[in-house]
């Protein structure tokens, strides 16, 4: 499928991206990775951030690509499943290990504790930070228009 298939399908919407909006969206991604990264937190907490960075990358990825996915129920997974439209199916290993993340922090927040551990946090970390990576390449490639300063 395409992400225009996406569209007709209304799992997105059309929705140009700005350079301030992405330029913002890099703010958030190097915070939650930068609070990852805090040894002291719970595995939980330093997953969450983790977490939070690689979702906000797809974003960005999906943003820039010209779409927004409608926020309601399953707009984490489109977004995650999205990176393989966007960045291409070399991801696909990475966004379904993403999406694995991403029910095993709904079971962290909503259901109970001690399900993440260290390793866990620490795999996502630097899954973050290599999508951090690749989606910053991709942008240069493909819309240098939308690269924030200083990147």
């Amino acid at each position: 499928m395409s992400l225009e298939q996406w569209r007709r399908n209304t799992w997105l919407q059309e929705a140009e991206a700005t350079l301030p909006e992405i330029q913002q969206l890099f703010q958030v991604v190097d915070r939650e990775i930068s609070d990852a990264g805090i040894h002291g937190l719970s595995a939980e907490g330093r997953f969450q951030h983790a977490y939070s960075a690689a979702l906000q990358l797809c974003m960005i990825a999906l943003r820039a690509s010209g779409y927004r996915v409608p926020k309601g129920e399953g707009h984490h997974k489109r977004a995650i499943e999205s990176l393989q439209l966007t960045l291409g199916g070399s991801w696909s290993h990475e966004a379904e290990h993403i999406e694995r993340c991403s029910r095993l922090r709904g079971h962290a927040m909503y259901e109970r504790s001690g399900v993440v551990s260290r390793q866990d946090a620490e795999d996502l970390l630097e899954t973050a930070k290599k999508l951090r990576g690749d989606v910053l390449q991709w942008l240069k490639a493909n819309h240098p228009e939308l690269v924030p300063p200083g990147l």
